[in-house]
């Protein structure tokens, strides 16, 4: 639920491409949509491969192939009896608008990426080549050296090729790579502690003609997103479990958040909670100090197992009534969410949420005000009485990652609640461009509360 799709690949700056080596071809036409994107880069082709290019006497057909729901970007596809032409772009005023043009043929078996500009500037990304076993292997294995797990500690003689699957698809294939690591972990673990032990690492890299389309080590991390595949995306200001435990602070109250489990299963008034990959025992009742205070519990009510919850408490020392790295709650929220993902497959969204009285939830967006639309500040609650809105923020693009975001990358934005007595009542927000004669209620999201 929580994880956004961002509007990656479409802004893509000739500059990188200049730096990794791309090739780039100036023409005077000025470029004003897809379809004289296409002609420029057909035009590049020509000139530079004229034995293969497709002709220029070719006669396309033109289709619109955005996704339904998909706001700040538009996807063209050109289609000939041999050849395909794909291009994307964002939607910003022309001078500002780079496309990015794929041109390929199944049938022959060509493949060449690119970019051009208002300027009518083609930057060439991806060489013009035959889409091959032997090429589409090499793109695997650049990809494994260039990793940041590898580049971190990989081992560089032990990466090998073990096994490669021929997809259905044509031009298609999945190579398996292995190769050992001098410590554990993922990614560039720069500034963490790290058990130094030989690790062991199996990555699948899926090729579909030359474009790797799905890459995944050990079954647990994405290594196109550089996350734990099926973690749901960090809340922002929180630590997951396993940074907790990295760097444990004792005795000072900090929020973590992960998934519920074991709830109503063990012999104590507590559960576990799990995220990027570690676990640790939350305890929200019989929390007594050594010198016999014991600290007030704090409701379950409403609470799962499977639930993505927010914990407000502290780590612990082992005392007479606890254990090393136990966690006291003193605030638990529920997590209610939806990505751009959700919202890419259901343009209307309803939830529903259980919480006890006195305690308080977060609703967390997709929001993306680059495109003119925006979330209210203040939800629209129906019965105020029972449900009380504390907190709104929005969470820009560059706050949620390492790296700087390309333009028009989305960001989040954040409601925060507290139940004041028992009852239902419903949130209900629509994503509109706010001046008259915008579009209206494109996106909405209706969570119902009960309160218990």
């Amino acid at each position: 639920m929580f994880k956004g799709k961002s509007y990656l690949g479409i802004v893509i700056l000739s500059a990188v491409a200049l730096i990794m080596g791309g090739c780039v071809s100036e023409s005077g036409s000025k470029i004003e949509g897809a379809e004289d994107a296409r002609d420029a880069a057909l035009a590049y082709l020509q000139e530079h491969e004229p034995q293969d290019a497709p002709s220029a006497d070719i006669v396309w057909q033109e289709e619109d192939v955005t996704p339904p729901g998909w706001v700040g970007g538009v996807f063209k596809q050109f289609i000939s009896d041999d050849w395909t032409v794909k291009v994307s772009y964002p939607v910003l005023p022309p001078e500002n608008t780079v496309y990015q043009v794929v041109v390929s043929s199944i049938k022959l078996g060509w493949h060449w990426k690119g970019t051009v500009e208002f300027d009518g500037s083609v930057t060439e990304l991806n060489a013009f080549k035959q889409m091959s076993k032997e090429e589409s292997q090499r793109i695997a294995e650049e990809f494994v050296k260039n990793s940041p797990t590898f580049i971190f500690d990989g081992i560089e003689d032990t990466l090998r090729l073990t096994e490669t699957l021929t997809a259905r698809c044509p031009y298609c294939w999945v190579f398996i790579f292995e190769f050992d690591s001098s410590q554990a972990g993922y990614g560039d673990r720069t500034g963490q502690a790290l058990a130094e032990v030989i690790t062991p690492h199996r990555a699948a890299i899926a090729v579909e003609q030359l474009v790797i389309t799905s890459a995944v080590m050990d079954d647990k991390w994405d290594m196109i997103k550089q996350e734990i595949v099926g973690e749901q995306e960090r809340p922002e200001g929180m630590l997951s479990v396993a940074e907790l435990l990295e760097n444990p602070v004792y005795d000072t109250e900090v929020k973590i958040y992960g998934e519920v489990g074991l709830l109503g299963e063990l012999f104590c008034p507590c559960f576990e909670l799990t995220s990027d990959g570690e676990k640790v025992l939350v305890s929200y009742g019989l929390m007594v100090e050594d010198s016999g205070i014991e600290r007030a519990p704090v409701s379950v009510e409403g609470l799962e197992n499977g639930d993505w919850v927010i914990v407000t408490g502290e780590l612990k020392t082992e005392g007479t009534h606890r254990s090393l790295n136990d966690f006291w709650a003193s605030n638990i929220e529920k997590l209610v969410a939806a990505s751009c993902d959700d919202f890419m497959e259901l343009r209307h969204i309803s939830q529903e949420v259980e919480v006890a009285v006195g305690g308080s939830f977060t609703v967390t967006l997709c929001s993306n005000p680059t495109t003119g639309r925006l979330w209210p500040e203040s939800a629209q609650i129906s019965d105020q009485n029972i449900l009380q809105q504390t907190d709104h923020k929005f969470v820009p693009p560059a706050d949620l990652s390492d790296r700087p975001p390309p333009p028009g990358s989305p960001g989040k934005e954040i409601w925060t609640f507290k139940a004041l007595k028992t009852g239902t009542s419903t949130v209900s927000m629509e994503w509109s461009q706010p001046w008259e004669g915008g579009v209206k209620a494109e996106w909405t999201f209706n969570l119902t509360v009960i309160v218990k």
